[in-house]
């Protein structure tokens, strides 16, 4: 057991430098949360921890994904947590908030695209992610981690050096040019169609085309063409999925299919 009140400051210093991986909770967003991993040991898996912030002073609590027993974690030099809590809010590390969208960069292009869940459903239990790479692009230009299950702290420090950008800024602020297409029933994952290059605020571009779920380019699953894809009543537009959400919370697009 320990004392919280360096660990509530922990969980200050996680909300701070995590925006990424915080969703709110309530429509004020007086209350946010977000999804830590905990890798090794007896205590492995995966953690909520809430910020509440409606009293004068914020709170935080923590527990087992998806539901489990609540521990509380304030400023009082007197409270004590169990060393779990300790291990998730000092070890654990911040997943993407559901619904986020990343590029893996390479040499000024993004040449596939991370798709972040991170809501629980029966059917898929834990969070994970979906590597889409650009249709027709070499392998050898793929995300090294590919295949690979979750973010981890070293997909933090490649986010830090550039390697991987968020999307939301970029979509939100081009409206009819990325889309989420249904495409389940003939490669049998979702993909996400691309009008037009953009170019994001850091200079990085995102290229003309479809981005596939990497399973279904490795089975060589035929890939509609993009003329196709774009004309389809069903795509949806993410623009307003990113811009109306403020910080890029989630979008309901369906990645179910392209999870591991």
């Amino acid at each position: 057991m320990t004392h919280t009140s360096s660990l509530y400051e922990t969980c200050h210093e996680l909300f701070v430098a995590y925006p990424l991986a915080t969703s709110a909770v309530n429509r004020s967003g007086t209350v946010r949360s977000m999804v830590l991993m905990l890798e090794g040991g007896e205590d492995a898996g995966f953690f909520v921890l809430v910020r509440n912030c409606r009293a004068s002073t914020p709170s935080y609590s923590l527990w087992a994904w998806p539901r489990g027993d609540i521990i509380d974690i304030d400023a009082a030099d007197s409270h004590v947590v169990p060393d779990v809590a300790v291990n998730v809010v000092t070890r654990g590390v911040p997943i993407p908030r559901d619904g986020s969208l990343f590029g893996w960069v390479r040499e000024g292009t993004i040449t596939a695209l991370v798709a972040v869940y991170a809501e629980y459903t029966p059917a898929s239990p834990q969070p994970g992610w979906a590597v889409m790479p650009l249709a027709g692009t070499p392998e050898a230009w793929w995300p090294p981690f590919t295949g690979e299950c979750l973010f981890g702290h070293w997909s933090w420090e490649r986010y830090r050096a550039g390697s991987i950008v968020s999307l939301a800024d970029t979509i939100a602020d081009k409206p009819e040019t990325v889309f989420w297409a249904d495409t389940k029933a003939i490669i049998g994952s979702d993909c996400c169609v691309v009008a037009h290059d953009i170019t994001g605020p850091k200079g990085h571009t995102l290229r003309r085309g479809c981005y596939v779920y990497f399973q279904a380019l490795r089975e060589g699953k035929p890939v509609p063409s993009l003329s196709a894809l774009l004309a389809e009543d069903s795509a949806i537009d993410l623009a307003p999925r990113f811009r109306d959400s403020g910080l890029g919370d989630s979008w309901e697009g369906d990645i179910s299919s392209g999870r591991r």
